[in-house]
């Protein structure tokens, strides 16, 4: 089980880590992106995003 473990956190950092080259790249360019909100997907260009600790690296 701890395998699995941290195989999903080496993913998911992964993930923040290219989400945040999307939204840098974007506001560098003034693009927008695809953001699904109230059961949309809207187009936006994205704000500056502060650091957030996510559950799994708090402990």
């Amino acid at each position: 089980m701890e395998k699995h473990n941290k195989y999903t956190l080496l993913g998911f950092k992964a993930l923040q880590r290219a989400a945040a080259k999307v939204a840098e790249n974007a506001r560098k360019n003034n693009l927008k992106i695809p953001i699904w909100k109230n059961g949309r997907i809207k187009y936006e260009i994205p704000e500056i995003i502060t650091e957030q600790v996510s559950a799994a690296e708090r402990q």
